[in-house]
């Protein structure tokens, strides 16, 4: 999955997410998602495609409704001018810091290049270092002030909208959006920022050389040495190790100690042109062409990922989407044993079903299974997507009844199997004695763990549609993982 599209199908999981209450996306909403995208991808989609063209299409149509969601799904418009930007400024800087001054004359122990080239051989060993030690520290450590600055700059999060033109569930969703992007996107704007970094040092240093030779064609600069503790023949053994890269792309030899001894001290030294061009040779090598070579591995970096980021689609969430787009229509097979439903609680399953799947639901209600018998009704129903055993929670649960009517069913292998107890009736009758529910649920538990089965227990006519809606889609992520 790219990253235009990871970072929509993030955003429409932070809104579906914070929005439990179904004010801004309903779950109508949610399921015409579902099977505009399924229509649009085709059966043949992969995994990524169905969820990026959902999260699309879920963005266009609360574009259209909520203008403060455009905030929210709205990427910042950096990069297309931070780097230009930064290049330029950069080469500027590089320009203007190799003023040498009134006096034009160039001390070969101390030019402004020679603190250059010092600074980037101090980079690429903190370099080496960070990927010698890489395994074993936090992604970031090494970062310094300046890249965790340019990190949290571009992490492309959007802007906060205002708390006061937004409802609720808007503010939680950025919330929640901003929580869960920053760390996946964190890598992506670490290659972003190093190639940022690595190609304004070459800027740099692209300046520093132009602003030297743009000086000299106007002015003559000259070129002496002058040291406390060094003397000539020290000087040029380190003249001969700092300008070798130089020396050997012009062809041009670094003098020797005796040469270096008619140009030291306050004299009139020579022409610098001869030691510019050593320099800027010298830079080149192991400033310029070794900075772009960072920068185009950070570039390609950054390409791949964004090309491919790595977006976890194990997550309950994305497998109730994935579960939905796969299957079409949830088809629920459901019996309940001894206990004729009424119309109320059977529509409240098909809410809470709805909910838990985000997808339409088809529930085939099999006749009701008489209390003690042997069989089980036939299930026609093709390839359904789960089959629900119903109790009523005022039965005295029985594991040689109830509990051999779960594992008949289990024994099918039609589909995964979920026992649910309707609490409806004995809540309504008992609701006032919490610790007598309790004991009737805890009889339940007992009844049916032989069978191996943990119900749930839901008050069908009076569903709270989130919460067990949530129970629910849990309970088929887990029979289904």
């Amino acid at each position: 999955m790219d990253e235009p599209a990871a970072r929509d199908v993030i955003i429409v999981r932070a809104l579906e997410s914070a929005d439990g209450a179904r004010e801004i996306w309903s779950d109508a909403d949610r399921v015409w998602a579902g099977r505009a995208a399924a229509e649009a991808v085709g059966e043949s989609a992969t995994d990524d495609a169905f969820l990026g063209r959902r999260a699309a299409l879920v963005i266009e149509r609360l574009r259209k409704r909520h203008p403060g969601f455009v905030a929210l799904a709205r990427a910042r418009p950096l990069q297309a001018w931070v780097a230009p930007a930064a290049a330029i400024g950069a080469f500027v800087i590089g320009v203007a810091g190799v003023d040498i001054g009134p006096a034009h004359r160039i001390n070969l122990l101390a030019p402004p290049v020679l603190a250059l080239l010092a600074w980037n051989i101090a980079v690429y060993a903190a370099l080496i270092a960070s990927v010698l030690v890489a395994r074993r520290a936090e992604p970031g450590a090494w970062d310094g002030p300046l890249r965790r600055t340019l990190v949290a700059w571009m992490r492309d999060v959007a802007t906060a909208p205002r708390q006061s033109t937004v409802p609720a569930p808007l503010m939680a969703a950025f919330a929640r959006f901003t929580t869960a992007w920053s760390p996946l996107a964190a890598p992506l704007v670490r290659q972003r920022v190093a190639a940022l970094l690595h190609g304004c040092a070459a800027s740099l240093a692209a300046g520093a050389i132009a602003g030297l030779y743009l000086r000299g064609i106007a002015l003559e600069y000259r070129v002496g040495w002058q040291s406390t503790f060094l003397d000539a023949g020290d000087v040029a053994r380190v003249l001969h190790v700092v300008l070798a890269p130089g020396a050997w792309l012009t062809g041009i030899a670094i003098p020797g100690a005796d040469h270096l001894q008619t140009i030291s001290g306050d004299g009139a030294g020579e022409n610098a042109a001869p030691w510019i061009h050593l320099y800027a040779a010298t830079i080149l090598l192991l400033v310029i062409v070794p900075r772009l070579a960072l920068a185009a591995v950070a570039w390609i970096a950054q390409r791949r990922r964004a090309d491919a980021m790595p977006l976890s689609l194990r997550d309950p969430y994305f497998q109730g989407l994935l579960r939905g787009w796969r299957q079409g229509t949830a088809r629920i097979a459901a019996l309940a044993y001894s206990y004729a439903i009424p119309k109320v609680n059977a529509e409240g399953l098909a809410q809470v079903l709805t909910r838990a799947l985000q997808s339409t639901v088809e529930i085939d209600w099999l006749p009701v299974t008489a209390y003690g018998a042997d069989d089980v009704p036939r299930i026609e129903s093709p390839a359904p997507t789960a089959i629900i055993a119903v109790f009523n929670l005022g039965a005295t649960p029985e594991p040689e009844a109830h509990g051999e009517f779960v594992r008949a069913l289990a024994a099918l292998k039609h589909a995964p199997l979920i026992a649910l107890v309707d609490t409806s009736e004995f809540v309504a009758r008992f609701g006032d004695q919490p610790r007598r529910i309790a004991e009737r649920t805890d009889s339940w538990l007992r009844a049916l763990a032989p069978a191996g089965c943990e119900p749930l227990f839901i008050q069908l006519a009076r569903p709270d549609v989130a919460r067990d809606g949530a129970a629910l889609a849990l309970r088929f992520t887990h029979s289904t993982a």
